[in-house]
């Protein structure tokens, strides 16, 4: 990443960052054999490509502002504590959901690194909107997972 990138080359970079993070998941979701884990391995792909298609939009328009506003949102830090293996065919929907939120969290890292580096720019402003984008995935997977495996109930 290097200062001289431009408002169109940053956003090409996103969008192989979300093409890539779409064939991750889809991929991984046709060598997974459990039912739930292959569905939300698609249903994250599926988000990935929404990514695709939204940043794709921007680019056309040159409007980074086509993506609207984010509120961050706090992490309930679930997945600072639970620690990532590969996934196998076998994986559960706990391995899975434990995958996913270390790929968002990687998302977020990615995003937050380009908003540094063009600090007092537009760009700034686009790489925070798809970093607190990529933050919202983890801390809905955080949410949900504190309620299906977290939970006294």
């Amino acid at each position: 990443m290097t200062p001289e990138l431009t408002f169109e080359g940053a956003l090409k970079l996103a969008i192989v960052a979300e093409i890539d993070a779409y064939n991750l998941y889809n991929d991984t979701s046709e060598k997974i054999k459990n039912p739930a884990s292959k569905e939300m391995l698609k249903e994250l792909a599926q988000q990935e490509m929404g990514h695709r298609k939204s940043l794709e939009k921007v680019l056309k328009n040159r409007d980074y502002k086509m993506l609207g506003k984010s509120i961050p949102k706090a992490s309930p830090g679930v997945a600072d504590f639970l620690e990532t293996t590969k996934l196998t065919e076998q994986a559960s929907i706990q391995e899975v959901m434990i995958f996913a939120m270390n790929e968002e969290q990687k998302a977020y890292n990615f995003y937050m690194a380009l908003k540094d580096q063009f600090a007092g720019t537009e760009m700034a402003d686009l790489f925070d909107r798809l970093a607190m984008e990529e933050n919202g995935h983890k801390i809905k997977l955080e949410e949900e997972y504190e309620q299906h495996f977290l939970s006294e109930n």
